[in-house]
């Protein structure tokens, strides 16, 4: 795991960041707040230090949007809402040390908390030879010193559920955070009528804003599935065989409920380091990338449905080979 040691940063408009003694504060808190950034993905992988510290006797509450609405899928945890700045004072008060992934987000922390961390500040946030998942396992074991760690966040899936009861139904998720991350919509319905040929069913998960965007999809015959509520996409992921998206919280989503997940990118070392980690996972990007701003906007048409489709039959022989063993 790559670690920055005792790295004094600083983020504009905020203190310095002593990062060796932030640490300290955490390291010996009893009780932690967890503010999460208005990221579904980053969520998902923060619950994973919220999991090593109560697997290690620390009590933690959680404060995020996100985790809130899927806060029966992580029974036993303390989970709020989005906690607002005007009230952080008060809130924080009564907690050891409050911690966020990401300096300054939702908002700087040292005016409203006796002791504060931001993860960002003490690893390599993307690079070669790590995943994002593990390395938080790692830094709870090896840098805050808790002997129960693992790759568990706290997800249980809704007892009532049947794991991928639809196994030839795969989710899609077409949509992402920024147009760089979007593979291109004609290939994205291109690629559904492969997967009907070949005998699968696609559902593509649109939030109803989006369907507008997305009217490619109906026009070509392809279902959608209306997403609303975020804990019934997680139930709806759950149920279905495969999932297959661009680079968003919505791929971690999938993994996390254990769902074999495909992402494409154009952006390989990144997604390499942030892809999905608990369940089996592959990225499939072009065999050439240019550099800048031509990466961002090229990729998206030169990776073809006919690899994607070939690295989405990979990913079926690999986890259908894994749970035979």
């Amino acid at each position: 795991m790559s670690v920055h040691q005792d790295m004094a940063t600083s983020a504009s408009g905020l203190p310095p960041y002593v990062a060796a003694e932030h640490q300290q504060q955490l390291k010996h808190a009893n009780r932690v707040a967890m503010l999460m950034a208005p990221r579904l993905g980053d969520t998902l992988l923060m619950m994973n230090m919220v999991q090593n510290l109560r697997a290690n006797g620390r009590s933690v509450t959680v404060f995020g949007d996100y985790a809130y609405a899927l806060r029966a899928w992580f029974p036993g945890i303390d989970i709020r809402p989005s906690l607002p700045e005007s009230e952080a004072s008060h809130a924080l008060a009564d907690y050891d040390c409050a911690a966020q992934m990401h300096v300054g987000w939702p908002y700087g922390l040292h005016d409203y908390a006796r002791s504060y961390f931001y993860y960002d500040e003490h690893v390599v946030v993307t690079g070669k030879g790590f995943i994002k998942l593990n390395q938080i396992r790692d830094y709870c074991h090896q840098q805050l010193g808790l002997e129960n760690c693992s790759l568990n966040n706290g997800l249980r899936p809704l007892p009532e559920l049947r794991h991928r009861q639809h196994l030839r139904r795969v989710a899609v998720h077409p949509s992402s955070g920024g147009e760089e991350r979007r593979w291109a919509a004609s290939h994205f319905v291109e690629l559904g009528k492969r997967l009907q040929r070949s005998g699968y069913q696609p559902f593509y998960i649109l939030a109803p804003y989006e369907r507008e965007q997305w009217a490619c999809l109906a026009e070509n015959g392809l279902s959608i599935y209306p997403s609303t509520l975020l804990s019934d996409v997680a139930t709806f992921i759950h149920e279905s065989g495969w999932f297959v998206g661009n680079e968003s919280g919505i791929g971690h989503l999938a993994s996390n409920v254990g769902i074999p997940t495909l992402t494409v990118t154009g952006r390989p070392t990144r997604t390499l380091s942030w892809r999905p980690g608990w369940s089996t996972s592959r990225i499939v990007y072009p065999g050439y990338i240019p550099g800048g701003r031509l990466r961002d906007r090229l990729w998206r048409h030169w990776l073809k449905p006919r690899q994607v489709l070939r690295a989405f039959r990979q990913l079926t022989d690999q986890y259908e080979k894994q749970i035979s063993e």
